[in-house]
């Protein structure tokens, strides 16, 4: 046994590094309201774009959402009519950013890709033969006389469809000024008698012989020459385009291009009826409560922005309706996903309302901005899900934000995750905010003792840069202290509690939106700790500082093997990894690219770590903008297969001459012995007198697992 022991540590002092590698997981249950959510694990829902293809090459069309929120692209596997979230296919597209639209140009039956590029329009062409894959064909659509880029904003959505009737695709989109929608006829078909050509003439300035100003429409613009608007809300025409979707297809069944308009400052879609042809469009009538009139369902509503795509989600041949918002920021939220049904047909449709969260409805999302811990909430030994977020969405602009608790109902090695309470601890009914006396918002939660019971306490961050805290009486969490110990960081405060030099004391360390980390020391005692002592820019970290001015860091310092590794989450969304850590808490630290590339789920990333499985590996759930979580199980690909162990269990204090407290949570065995591996004392408790030991090191064993502490 002796022997043995002493192997176990030092083998444990001695360990190597393997390089750390995730893989997506979808299998973990998520259950909401009795329901195992289908594709729980999607990331989340904000801005959606959504499209057809193939994704799996079975001549089926498959979805895709893309989310301008972070600029995410989820794909989902058409099942039998029903989509589930199949992220694997994520790495067969190329970077989309801003906005995509996905149709078939060269006429060969796989839809390829449009998207937005430096104020213009790149594309991919779908060369998929085996498995999916694009291939870039355009940095940017010209006009053909000019060779000048065709002008599309990164906020708008432009029409990419076959104005003409000619077989090609053309472009309707506003330019820079806005208000007169710019036509951009594809001459393949005239030129070269194929469709596999991008070549485009720039027809005229204002198709439809319409303009529009903020939600106001002229029609009858001859010319382009149109009277005033009388509207004290709308800006000159001279002023900057501000915002607006398109979507041209046939509603009436006429063989012309109708349009569908959304503006950025309103919640309606605008019907705009072609009453000219396909050759030369004039606009005769204006639907401002489309799809209203049709089958009489209700009007598009979307707090901010609408946007609207054709496509059939309901498996029946007949294109359908959904209607989202295209506001990146201040959108709806989990209800953001209208979905009319086409009772009707392709060339005569009408549209039945049936939900406002189509996809949704199977996710885990908490509004904007999640944020993701754990916690042995019941001290069952089974690490529950606690997830904070930015806010949920409030139409007087306001964001409710509140943290949602997931207990863990599964086993140590099969972990499953049931929503208990959507708003823990009733957050959202608490003045945080002492300045104004409101909730505060952008709630980050994490766990740990500060003051010294044994018990884990609750700390926020919120989105002044602030912290409050909250005290564990009997796993009731009740507020203690806003504004806790008046600490600041400036905006956007992402606190952990950890003992980082090791001396049995929890220290702070704190992220925030410019994208480096706070050190709060703690130079107290266990029951009345001192965070005086503060050290910004802690390891010399500045996320993202290479692509933008505010990183919004988000650390997660772990003990993997009795070493510190610092996981980084950030606006971007990379993970960022550091080491060199013990021993160097007041250096700088080694940024360490060893995660694989495949752990990304869109902007704005925070980071949950621990080896919820029980397999000896860390595993890492990812919160991101758009308010859903991404599980990647953590594996090795070191041939020599050495295990990565994350020591949760902490003896403190560390050395120690009287008393030590171990966070026994699992209520396990403790076996106390000396370096010779002689049984000392066996206990079930977390508190351990060793006043009677005589000084030197002794080690700790508790489920199989070998800790030492030293005696002073």
């Amino acid at each position: 046994m002796r022997y043995t022991i002493f192997f176990l540590l030092i083998f444990f002092l001695n360990y190597s590094f393997s390089q750390l590698n995730f893989n997506r997981d979808t299998s973990i249950s998520i259950i909401e309201n009795g329901v195992n959510l289908k594709n729980a694990w999607n990331g989340g829902i904000n801005s959606a774009q959504f499209y057809e293809i193939d994704l799996d090459l079975d001549n089926v069309k498959d979805l895709i959402i893309f989310d301008k929120s972070g600029d995410k692209l989820s794909p989902y596997i058409n099942k039998n009519g029903k989509y589930i979230f199949a992220p694997i296919y994520r790495q067969n597209f190329p970077k989309i950013y801003d906005w995509i639209i996905v149709e078939d140009y060269n006429k060969d039956g796989k839809n390829d890709i449009f998207t937005y590029s430096n104020a213009g329009i790149s594309v991919f062409m779908n060369t998929s033969q085996n498995f999916l894959s694009f291939n870039k064909v355009l940095n940017h659509i010209t006009i053909a006389s000019t060779n000048q880029n065709i002008y599309v904003s990164p906020m708008d959505l432009p029409a990419i469809t076959d104005i003409d009737d000619d077989g090609d695709l053309d472009i309707l989109t506003f330019d820079i000024n806005g208000g007169f929608v710019h036509y951009y006829k594809n001459m393949s078909y005239e030129n070269y008698n194929t469709y596999d050509s991008l070549n485009y003439n720039h027809i005229t300035n204002c198709w439809g012989n319409f303009y529009e100003g903020l939600n106001t429409y002229i029609l009858d613009c001859n010319n382009c020459m149109c009277s005033p608007i009388n509207n004290p809300l709308s800006s000159k025409k001279s002023a900057k385009h501000a915002g607006s979707t398109l979507q041209a297809f046939d509603i009436d069944g006429d063989n012309d291009k109708d349009l569908i308009l959304g503006d950025v400052s309103f919640s309606n879609l605008n019907l705009l009826i072609n009453g000219g042809d396909n050759q030369n469009a004039h606009i005769t009538n204006v639907d401002s409560t489309f799809p209203a009139n049709y089958n009489n369902t209700i009007a598009a509503n979307i707090h901010i922005f609408p946007s609207i795509f054709s496509l059939d989600v309901t498996n029946d041949g007949l294109k359908d309706l959904l209607v989202t918002t295209n506001m990146q920021n201040n959108a709806q939220d989990f209800n953001s996903c209208l979905l009319y049904e086409n009772i009707g047909n392709n060339t005569n449709p009408s549209y039945q309302f049936v939900q406002n969260d189509f996809i949704q409805e199977s996710s885990l999302d908490v509004g904007s901005g999640s944020i993701p811990n754990f916690y042995d909430e019941n001290g069952d030994g089974l690490m529950d899900l606690f997830i904070g977020n930015y806010g949920y969405h409030d139409p007087s602009g306001n964001p409710i934000s509140q943290i949602a608790y997931y207990q863990n109902t599964g086993s140590i090695q099969n972990p499953e995750f049931t929503l208990i309470d959507n708003d823990f601890a009733q957050i959202s009914s608490i003045n945080l905010n002492t300045t104004v006396n409101i909730p505060a918002i952008n709630i980050h939660p994490s766990f740990g003792d500060l003051n010294g019971d044994g018990y884990s306490d609750m700390l926020l961050g919120d989105s002044d840069g602030k912290l409050h805290l909250f005290i564990n009486n009997n796993n009731n969490f009740t507020i203690s202290e806003p504004n806790f110990k008046n600490i600041d960081v400036g905006y956007f405060s992402t606190p952990q509690i950890i003992d980082v030099n090791r001396d049995g004391l929890n220290d702070l360390i704190i992220g925030n939106k410019d994208g480096t980390i706070y050190y709060y020391e703690n130079k107290g005692t266990l029951t009345n700790p001192d965070f005086s002592s503060s050290y910004q820019n802690w390891g010399g970290i500045d996320v993202d500082s290479n692509f933008i001015s505010n990183g919004f860091s988000s650390p997660r310092l772990v003990d993997i093997n009795n070493e510190y590794y610092l996981f980084v989450g950030s606006y971007t969304g990379k993970i960022y990894l550091f080491n060199n850590i013990d021993g160097n808490i007041y250096g700088n630290f080694d940024e360490i690219n060893t995660i694989n590339d495949n752990v990304w789920e869109g902007g704005q990333s925070s980071i949950a770590v621990h080896d919820i499985n029980n397999d000896n590996f860390v595993d890492l759930i990812i919160g991101n903008d758009c308010g859903g979580i991404a599980f990647f199980q953590g594996d090795s690909i070191n041939t020599n297969n050495i295990h990565l162990i994350e020591k949760d269990l902490k003896i403190f204090p560390n050395p120690s001459s009287n008393i030590i407290h171990i966070n026994n949570s699992n209520l396990s065995k403790i076996q106390l012995m000396n370096i010779s591996g002689n049984k000392l004392i066996e206990t079930y408790r977390k508190k351990i007198d060793i006043s009677n030991l005589a000084p030197g090191v002794y080690i700790i064993q508790i489920e199989g697992e070998i800790y030492k502490f030293i005696k002073k």
